[in-house]
């Protein structure tokens, strides 16, 4: 038998999907092997509804047989379409270049959900509508506060379960945020569930099994329902601070009950459920959350407990329409990580300051003995001033503060339900009488759990601290979209700062179900007319108007970016296809308006180089140069769809678009319109300049550079081509002298100032100015982050190759440098995992790669190495020249692990 194997199984771009969207799934999964040259000749694939029938290669559902096929990626099923309501198993075998087999690998579950709206009987329930802080009137009691944020509602029914059942599974959404129970135990791990859409348009609904949950005779089902993005404060607008999509949470669950006798029973949300207010006083996302454990209702979700008290619900039908059920097509949002507090000092209140040594996104759980009655107060921001105290006014509007009450019962423990925070410090105001002793704080971080893809180390603590804070800024930032921050009145899905960032992102997590979802809130925000918009979800942006925020010029065009991403990065032409007519809409919005060629129309908030430092961006040559992009994007994305007719009207048009770039922003001299870094950056980068003015634009920014003393001067848009564009010109010194700057401003600037995550601003704090305006001052904003693409692509040397997209061919081109010392890579690619791992030994370099079975890697080595051997045996050099006169080795390797060792030419090993 064949040491070949499939690993990291995918269905429909999960490991385990629960709640499928479509009949016919798409198979997908990775190699490794033992040894070199190793392929995939043919595989077999099969599904059923028996594991142990499927572990042993038997499926009742579908036997695709031995296909000869090296094709590891979006296999479709082809089996009987798939219906509702399905737990099914599959498993994958493959044969090697000499026909042996694998063994058949061990079964992954796979859900279906409830594809069509008649699947569903339940009903939409809430508490009858009252004033939005949850009360008849205002009393002064528990539940009133300052925000009218509503308490969360309690919910529950009984049922009986008339036989043995076999297998049960909870269909479960809400409009807002819930956690499910049955019979006193919490069903499922995720948090802030079930994700944010427009909930106008789109609900995500989870599927659980909780078969093992149900007992013989009487059970009990309940929920425990919050505002969350729904009818929550969201967003940086106080005219219009919450209340965005409805005025009250509520509930939509389905639960199936098979019986041994093959019936199905469905216990549904409906009239007879009843409702209760209880400990959660109230729970807002910029808020806080208030738990008053004096309320507590122990066995509120076990049968027979007295609801008598309790309110019946309401089943009503959403404003303004019913919206559609999706079943999730992400990972949710999960506890990933837990933090310990470490005390550092009182501070002027007498409270008392914690230190998580990390900023995130997340909570703080408080376990503490305490008396009746004591309150503890938790305060949270992400940085402290210069006397100790937490800093707080860059959270403009958000309170971010959580309280809790205790009830006397011994140690007690409280963990928001409700509410997330960015942060890093923790002011704790304690009760009288209550020591340090007496509690323990540990921060929990949160994020979409999408699985870790990428790791990065190298022999430089600075770089290290550097790829650290923005893997923590992603996480702290993907909590169902990717949003700005974590931490402020604001929290957006921003798609310029999504698209600049989007290589990175890939690097660190597998973000292609993260996305999948995202597109469907791009999609559903995408105006009549056919424009983008600058965040999505859209509704809480704009508070003056119900329409949403058409997207500015990188903005707007980050949907065709990252659907192009996607594709290069994990070979799934299927989102490409999916998305194709929206990306459609968005160019003709964009032509229609501008026949001339240059961008001056729709092109709304024009941020241009946003938050650059230093000389302004030309903002109308930043839109049309990205104007030229998209159209070159369209282009390929027509070329894969094989819409031959749809490639030349976009090559078409690009060359129009770049021609009257030229003319409009392009002196004579090669000079641009602006002349700043990020000028010359987006004209190398997007190949808007014929070949006779490359150089000089090169050598512009070179001097550019020069003249801020090797720093740099861009905004979000510049800043991702910065490392990159300098490395394809032959200047990989000046990306490394950028990328290792401890001075402002630079990345190793805020490092320096004990930074764990990305800033907003390069200048957030400096110790000239202090902290920037605390009206826009976040300190953990992904967007800068960007450079996380040339480490791991150019820095590691591994990245995509366009021409075998999904990792199928690997371009190696690593960058070696004695400050750096060394490196170790690995990254999990959807074809299997690649390596790459250099040092210096002498004037040697010695470099390790692994490359996946069934691919290959085109390696390039610069600078012209004098001697090249592979695992010890010396390679024939042909050496080529190209644009810059760079010096270039180019050679191929099948699949295998390879030690390569360099011999650098005179001069360079000094």
């Amino acid at each position: 038998m064949t040491n070949l194997k499939p690993i990291d199984l995918r269905c429909e771009l999960l490991a385990a999907p629960k709640g499928l969207n479509t009949p016919y799934p798409r198979f997908g999964w990775g190699l490794s092997a033992e040894g070199n040259g190793a392929r995939q000749s043919a595989y077999e694939i099969c599904v059923g509804d028996e594991e142990a029938d499927v572990a042993r290669g038997i499926g009742n559902y579908w036997q695709s047989g031995q296909t000869a096929s090296s094709e590891t990626l979006f296999i479709t099923y082809a089996g009987n379409p798939l219906q509702s309501d399905l737990t099914l198993y599959w498993s994958v075998r493959v044969w090697d270049e000499t026909s042996e087999p694998s063994a058949w690998s061990a079964p992954l579950s796979l859900m279906t959900g409830l594809m069509a709206r008649s699947d569903w009987d339940a009903e939409w329930i809430a508490r009858y509508f009252v004033l939005p802080a949850g009360r008849e009137a205002p009393a002064d009691d528990l539940y009133d506060n300052p925000w009218q944020a509503r308490p969360a509602d309690y919910l529950r029914r009984e049922f009986d379960a008339r036989g043995p059942v076999v297998r049960a599974t909870a269909y479960v959404t809400a409009l807002g945020l819930y956690e499910l129970y049955l019979n006193g135990t919490r069903v499922g791990d995720e948090v802030m569930a079930p994700g944010w859409t427009d909930y106008h348009q789109r609900v995500i609904y989870q599927a659980h099994d909780v078969t093992d949950l149900i007992g013989a005779g009487q059970n009990a089902i309940g929920a425990i329902i919050g505002e969350g993005w729904y009818s929550g404060r969201v967003g940086h607008n106080q005219r219009r601070a919450g209340n965005h999509y409805g005025g009250r949470p509520a509930l939509l669950c389905q639960l199936h009950l098979t019986y041994a006798d093959g019936s199905v029973e469905r216990v549904v949300t409906d009239p007879s459920w009843r409702t209760s207010r209880g400990p959660v006083c109230y729970s807002d996302f910029l808020m806080g959350e208030h738990y008053d454990a004096r309320l507590d209702m122990p066995g509120w979700a076990i049968a027979g407990f007295d609801d008598t008290r309790w309110q019946p619900v309401e089943a009503f039908s959403p404003e303004p329409r019913e919206p559609a059920l999706s079943a999730a097509k992400s990972q949710p949002v999960r506890e990933v990580a837990r933090l310990d507090g470490r005390y550092l000092h009182r501070a002027k209140s007498g409270a008392a300051i914690f230190d998580f040594g990390q900023n995130f996104a997340g909570y703080v759980e408080l376990t503490a003995q305490a008396r009746r009655n004591d309150r503890f107060t938790l305060r949270h921001a992400e940085i402290l001033d210069g006397d100790g105290e937490l800093y707080m006014a860059n959270l403009r509007h958000a309170v971010c503060v959580d309280h809790f009450t205790a009830a006397g019962t011994g140690s007690e423990r409280f963990k928001p339900r409700f509410t997330f925070h960015g942060f890093r410090y923790l002011e704790l105001t304690l009760p009288e009488g209550v020591v340090l002793d007496d509690f323990t704080v540990t921060g929990i971080a949160i994020q979409s759990d999408t699985p870790q893809s990428g790791q990065l180390e190298t022999g430089n603590a600075l770089v290290n601290q550097l790829i650290s804070n923005i893997e923590w800024s992603q996480r702290g930032n993907f909590l169902s979209v990717p949003t700005d921050c974590p931490q402020r009145d604001e929290r957006l899905g921003w798609s310029a700062d999504a698209q600049v960032f989007w290589r990175t992102a890939g690097y660190n997590m597998d973000v292609a179900g993260f996305l999948a979802k995202w597109f469907d809130d791009i999609t559903d925000a995408q105006l009549p007319d056919g424009a983008f918009t600058d965040i999505a979800p859209s509704r809480p942006l704009n508070p003056y108007k119900q329409s949403a925020q058409p997207g500015a010029p990188g903005w707007g065009d980050g949907p065709i970016i990252m659907a192009w991403q996607h594709y290069l990065r994990y070979g799934d032409a299927g989102l490409l296809s999916a998305v194709y007519p929206a990306l459609q809409r968005w160019m003709t919005h964009i032509g229609g308006a501008n026949p001339d060629f240059i961008r001056t129309q729709n092109v709304y908030n024009n941020y241009g180089d946003w938050l650059s430092v230093g000389p302004a961006s030309d903002r109308t040559m930043v839109a049309t140069a990205y104007w030229v992009l998209v159209a070159d994007l369209m282009a390929k994305i027509a070329t894969v769809l094989g819409k031959d007719s749809d490639h030349a009207d976009y090559s078409g048009l690009a060359q129009d678009v770049r021609r009257a770039f030229r003319t409009a922003f392009v002196a004579e001299d090669g000079r641009i319109s602006g002349d700043t870094q990020t000028a010359y950056l987006l004209a190398l980068d997007f190949d808007l300049l014929p070949a006779t003015q490359r150089a000089s634009a090169a050598a512009r920014l070179i001097d550019k550079l020069d003249a801020a003393n090797g720093h740099l001067q861009t905004g979000f848009l510049g800043v991702k081509h910065l490392c990159p564009v300098l490395t394809n010109i032959g200047r990989a010194d000046y990306a490394y002298r950028l990328l290792l700057n401890e001075s402002y401003p630079s990345w190793g600037f805020s490092i320096q100032q004990g930074a764990t995550t990305i800033w907003e601003r390069w200048d957030g704090w400096t110790p000239e100015r202090g902290f920037q305006s605390a009206n826009m001052n976040s300190f953990n904003h992904y967007a800068y982050g960007a450079v996380g693409e040339w480490l791991y692509a150019r820095m590691a040397g591994i990245d995509w190759e366009a021409s075998a997209p999904g990792f199928r061919t690997i371009r190696m081109r690593p960058l070696f440098e004695r400050e750096i010392g060394w490196v170790k890579a690995a990254y999990r690619a959807a074809t299997g995992v690649v390596e790459s791992a250099w040092r210096y030994d002498g004037d040697t370099i010695i470099w390790s790669i692994a490359v996946p079975p069934n691919c290959r890697a085109e390696i390039e080595l610069a600078d012209g190495p004098d001697n090249i051997a592979i695992d010890g045996l010396p390679l024939a050099i042909s050496t080529s020249e190209h644009l810059f006169d760079q010096q270039t080795t180019r050679f191929a390797l099948d699949s295998g692990r390879f030690t390569i060792s360099i011999s650098l030419p005179q001069g360079i090993a000094a």
